[in-house]
């Protein structure tokens, strides 16, 4: 029996591009490079990835259904404003959520894991002591937390997760901007906390230290909510 070659082969090359390019939005938006109220240009970001319109129309159509980016009058697409309403329900389930996949990601760690983390951990840590390297530091704490989550071995919880993380792009990068400074930086470094009860195989205090982690940068952002809104 012959076979059509069209029928045997399916194409590849347009999903491909497709999915690069939102994986490629979506990683700046968690790692908080673009921030509330920031308007995305679609010919701009085509540009900038040296790709035609439609596959970022598509990214962002994808990002708009996470609550990532929001419509506006003009048929723009920008990053949702910061309120202290929205940060207190993102703070809510995050700590929910996440608190519950590193519990549940604790026992199932492997030596080879927890010897990433603690090493991410350190350099997160010696990030702080350089402003320029705000950008290098969020993007080892993405590495450092979606290592713990994907341990967990829900796919619902992650995929909850990354809505979640998605959302809270624009406060990351200013909770790390806070952490740069003396006086708010966090007398012990949050995430060498979680790796030491990670290793000790508690997943309580593991849990516990994540909250702390989360918490931090919330509590320390509400009362600067104006002035995010306004950057």
């Amino acid at each position: 029996m012959s076979i059509n070659p069209s029928s045997a082969f399916k194409p590849i090359e347009h999903t491909s591009i497709n999915e690069a390019v939102y994986r490629t939005i979506r990683d700046r938006l968690m790692c908080g490079e673009y921030r509330a109220g920031e308007v995305l240009g679609i010919q701009e970001l085509a540009d900038a990835l040296a790709v035609s319109t439609m596959p970022v129309r598509e990214a962002l159509r994808r990002l708009a259904t996470h609550g990532a980016i929001e419509p506006m009058k003009s048929r723009s697409l920008r990053v949702p404003l910061i309120t202290p309403e929205r940060l207190e329900d993102i703070r809510r389930v995050r700590v929910l959520i996440e608190g519950a996949a590193t519990e549940w990601a604790t026992p199932r760690l492997s030596v080879a894991q927890i010897r990433l983390l603690r090493k991410l951990a350190d350099e997160i840590e010696g990030t702080l002591q350089s402003p320029r390297a705000a950008s290098e530091g969020l993007q080892r704490n993405q590495v450092f937390h979606f290592t713990i989550y994907r341990a967990a071995g829900s796919p619902v919880s992650m995929a909850t997760i990354e809505s979640l993380w998605l959302q809270s792009g624009p406060y990351l990068r200013a909770a790390r901007e806070l952490m740069h400074t003396e006086a708010s930086r966090p007398l012990n470094e949050p995430h060498a906390q979680i790796v030491d009860a990670i290793e000790r195989g508690d997943a309580v205090a593991a849990r516990a230290a994540l909250e702390r982690d989360i918490c931090w940068a919330f509590d320390h952002l509400q009362p600067s909510v104006a002035r995010i809104e306004s950057a």
